[in-house]
């Protein structure tokens, strides 16, 4: 998958994760007593999906989307096998860990 792609995709992913969470919040407006919507299926699908598309065996995807919350970060919170640092601010550095360190 191209980088073009692969970032089309995840902000996608985003765009529907906001309308989720701006869903939850006029239903709990609606009725406090609501809990949480949560579309786990597409969630799966979507996450599998892009892992198999982009062969991501290093699990980088689940990590950007769930461990840092879509979020990149400027720290040095990723290392490789030989302890030098590898960048995480942007999505061309999330596809190059992907792409260049399977």
């Amino acid at each position: 998958m191209k980088l073009k792609n692969f970032i089309k995709l995840l902000e996608e992913y985003q765009s529907i994760d906001k309308s989720v969470d701006k869903l939850n919040e006029a239903l709990k407006e609606f009725d406090p007593d609501f809990n949480y919507l949560v579309f786990s299926r597409y969630k799966e699908l979507f996450l599998d999906t892009i892992k198999d598309a982009m062969n991501d065996r290093g699990e980088w995807i689940g990590y950007f989307l769930f461990e840092q919350d879509c979020k990149f970060t400027k720290k040095h919170i990723i290392s490789d096998e030989n302890g030098k640092n590898l960048p995480f601010r942007n999505y061309n550095d999330l596809y190059n860990l992907i792409t260049l360190h399977k």
